[in-house]
């Protein structure tokens, strides 16, 4: 996705907000919101949403560490991506690593949890996110200068996230990236 990200970074979104900080403790991909206190107490399905969007943030988190070495090995992208996004993404590493380029920053992310089905068999949600990759750029990985968007690229978009829940562990299956501005 970073390429496709990186090319509509050229299509990007950025809002310079803080970093959401993983269950480590390390910085990563601001899309892990804490559940404010209205929507705690009011809506019962908060923690799962909540457990959505820490697997999506996740899912950007193993992303940037792909896309900065354009490839997915040593990467737990697997963990958290599966279907259409896992092979989007696959294969923008593919054309990064042929082109000789690789990411540097990474994006920024507001997501929400915007449809949520805890009652199937196999739960869905629906994440609406405006992601921002103007600080996430393509550099030549020889010579390490940075390669321009296209003209006309966004720096912030709207990405559809369609994810499910695969026993305790939510799936990222598809992240479909709309060429206007969030």
């Amino acid at each position: 996705m970073i390429g496709v990200a990186l090319s509509i970074s050229s299509c990007s979104s950025s809002d310079d907000k803080p970093d959401a900080k993983s269950p480590s403790g390390s910085a990563s991909v601001s899309t892990t919101p804490a559940p404010s206190q209205s929507s705690t107490s009011d809506d019962p399905q908060a923690a799962d949403k909540h457990d959505v969007l820490e697997a999506y943030g996740h899912y950007w988190e193993e992303q940037v560490k792909a896309y900065s070495k354009a490839s997915i090995e040593g990467t737990k992208l697997t963990k958290y991506a599966t279907a259409d996004a896992l092979a989007r993404a696959e294969s923008d590493l593919m054309s990064l690593d042929k082109a000789g380029i690789v990411a540097k920053g990474k994006p920024v992310s507001d997501a929400e949890v915007t449809g949520i089905n805890m009652d199937r068999k196999v739960p869905q949600a629906t994440i609406t996110d405006c992601l921002d990759v103007s600080k996430w750029t393509r550099v030549n990985r020889k010579t390490g200068k940075t390669v321009p968007p296209a003209k006309g690229q966004l720096k912030r978009y709207t990405t559809t996230v369609e994810a499910e829940k695969w026993g305790k562990q939510w799936m990222i299956l598809k992240a479909t990236l709309k060429a206007r501005a969030c």
